[in-house]
């Protein structure tokens, strides 16, 4: 534990953090008997593999290892260290830690004090909207695209003068860092010194991620500027390849449905939220990508994508169903009357007629053949027709292999294909076996074998009966005492080195902490590795549950251990001082060695 944080801090965040919540702010989770489930978010997972305990505020993933608290959730999932882990949840959840323990080391990098700076820089822009004279243009060009003041207090929205340091004055003024607000991309520093404002004349979009967290802004030109939508830089907060507008909002909506809608825009995504439709969010300037379906999948089971029906639309979608096989989760295309956008669709034919074309949404596979058939139609040459076949076969390549289509689709579409280019189906089948093999696809549901440590090894008799310990306390540390007067100082007893790491914890905190809880314990975890072994010895001795028998087993297999060793000890002692004697000598002597051993009859262990 670093000497800058207090134990005392760490079990009060432990207490008031409900790890539920907190991952279910990530994950959609299901009961199960007494706990949660839900797919993990640290591999590909394809079926719910990751358990959430509410009564040990733990989590575990059978599939992948992975598990521990929510201070190990919070770093595993948000590539957090240990104290910045601590921190967030500190502030979050309204407790102070002295700043003496908020020293962060040298070149830390701190995303608690940037995503602070973050929300000053929210202020700032609101106020700037807000101000009677300064934020007339912007609120009527609010006005002008329908959001009401209720969406406008909701998401935030703000106003980027057209001053070139207005922020910097103001930053200045208020004491905040002017390199901070360029390390996210608010200022920009002029190579003749000193900075300027990134944005300006634009409405701001704060962009808060699922935490409720404002990673970054989005800003939309009010004046002529060429560049219509400008959103922050990627930054320690801020990944657009994985970041969703409005998700903090439209989260448990998805959950509720199982199905997230996925527009183009801001303003897209607050006209469907003012419209009561609330399974809503839009990606970043970026086209849809891996990390975003990975998100979503967490929370929906199926996609509806929302496109404009131009060429531009179209090609946004094939991209996004390539992407989206890849996540084996069920995509759907949705497409509004060319030049509409959400934005304007929903203020001009009301929620009913949207929700119509969201009803009316095809799935992805027959939405790619329909724009093949109208590519085939519209080709003049074989070379364009044949073309166009292959994309379609590429795009069925890619489903094949990562198995998200059942055998009854896949004959389906082999057939059609086979008709369409008068070929044989099977080689058709070839032809896309082929394709699969040249573009070097992966198999869905292949994952890396994780190497765990602690688990998987093979273990000697001594080792066994330590694992064994270890995973008896961690459900049952009432017998801590018992242990601890046949192993007092385990550096001295356990060799093998994941056992004696996870040994030196537990020790050391049921020691200091009789009545601990082991998500308590955890919490001495700095290193996510280490709370991987923990929650995997606590799982197994869950699962084995007969505490008192493998604890007394264990122990009397340390005892008889120890007395072997004893025994060949003293046999070595005697042989090696017997050999300057003759035959009779040594074996006399042995004997006198061996008769000074006495294995002692009492019995030790639990009850």
């Amino acid at each position: 534990m670093p000497k800058y944080f207090d134990q005392n801090h760490i079990n009060q965040i432990l207490q008031v953090v409900d790890i539920v919540e907190l991952v279910s702010s990530y994950v959609s989770l299901a009961r199960r008997g007494r706990e949660m489930v839900g797919l993990c978010p640290f591999h590909d997972d394809g079926k719910p593999s990751m358990y959430v305990s509410p009564t040990k505020q733990i989590f575990k993933c059978f599939a992948c290892g992975t598990g521990g608290n929510a201070i190990t959730f919070l770093m595993r999932r948000e590539q957090m260290s240990f104290p910045e882990a601590v921190i967030l949840l500190a502030e979050r959840h309204g407790i102070s830690l002295p700043e003496k323990e908020i020293q962060h080391e040298e070149g830390l990098a701190d995303r608690n004090t940037l995503e602070r700076v973050n929300r000053w820089a929210a202020r700032f822009f609101r106020s700037r909207l807000e101000d009677e004279q300064a934020g007339v243009s912007a609120r009527e060009y609010i006005r002008s695209r329908k959001i009401s003041a209720d969406s406008v207090r909701r998401f935030g929205l703000g106003l980027a003068l057209t001053d070139w340091e207005v922020m910097v004055k103001a930053a200045t003024d208020d004491g905040v860092d002017l390199n901070q607000l360029s390390q996210l991309g608010l200022v920009i520093k002029r190579d003749s010194g000193g900075f300027y404002d990134r944005f300006r004349d634009r409405l701001i979009f704060p962009v808060i991620d699922a935490l409720g967290r404002i990673i970054a802004f989005g800003g939309r030109t009010l004046g002529d500027d060429p560049a219509k939508y400008l959103n922050s830089p990627e930054s320690v907060l801020f990944d657009k390849s994985r970041s969703l507008y409005g998700l903090n909002f439209a989260k448990d909506a998805i959950v509720k449905t199982r199905t997230a809608v996925v527009v183009e825009g801001y303003t897209d995504t607050i006209m469907a939220h003012q419209y009561e439709l609330n399974n809503v969010v839009a990606t970043l300037g970026t086209s849809l990508t891996s990390e975003h379906a990975r998100v979503l999948s967490r929370y929906a089971d199926r996609i509806i994508l929302v496109f404009d029906s131009d060429d531009a639309g179209r090609k946004a979608a094939d991209r996004a169903i390539e992407i989206f096989f890849e996540q084996q989760i069920e995509v759907k295309i949705a497409t509004l009357p060319e030049g509409s956008d959400p934005g304007d669709f929903l203020p001009a034919y009301g929620r009913e007629a949207f929700e119509e074309h969201l009803a009316g949404a095809v799935d992805a596979l027959d939405y790619k053949w329909r724009n093949t058939l109208a590519r085939l139609e519209s080709a003049d040459t074989i070379n364009g027709r044949k073309q166009a076949v292959t994309e379609f076969l590429g795009t069925i390549s890619a489903a094949f292999g990562r198995g998200t289509m059942d055998g009854i689709a896949r004959g389906f579409l082999l057939n059609h294909v086979a008709q369409l280019i008068s070929i044989p189906t099977d080689e058709v089948g070839r032809m896309v076996r082929g394709l699969d093999r040249r573009g070097g696809r992966p198999n869905a549901g292949k994952t890396q074998p994780v190497l765990r440590q602690g688990s998987g090894r093979i273990l000697n008799g001594r080792s066994r009966a330590h694992r064994e310990i270890l995973e008896v306390l961690l459900n049952q540390p009432q017998f801590f005492p018992a242990v601890a007067e046949v192993i007092p100082d385990p550096t001295e007893e356990i060799s093998e080195p994941v056992l004696l790491g996870a040994a030196d914890i537990i020790w050391n905190f049921y020691r200091e902490n009789p009545e601990g809880n082991l998500a308590q314990l955890l919490a001495r975890c700095q290193s996510p590795e280490m709370a991987v072994v923990i929650t995997d010895l606590a799982a197994a001795g869950e699962e084995r549950e007969n505490y008192i028998n493998t604890l007394n087993g264990a122990l009397e297999n340390i005892k008889r251990l120890r007395e072997e060793n004893t025994r060949q000890a003293i046999k070595q002692m005697a042989v090696g001082e017997a050999q300057q004697f003759g035959p009779e000598a040594q074996a006399a002597m042995l004997r006198d060695y061996q008769s000074q051993f006495r294995p002692d009859p009492r019995r030790i262990g639990v009850r």
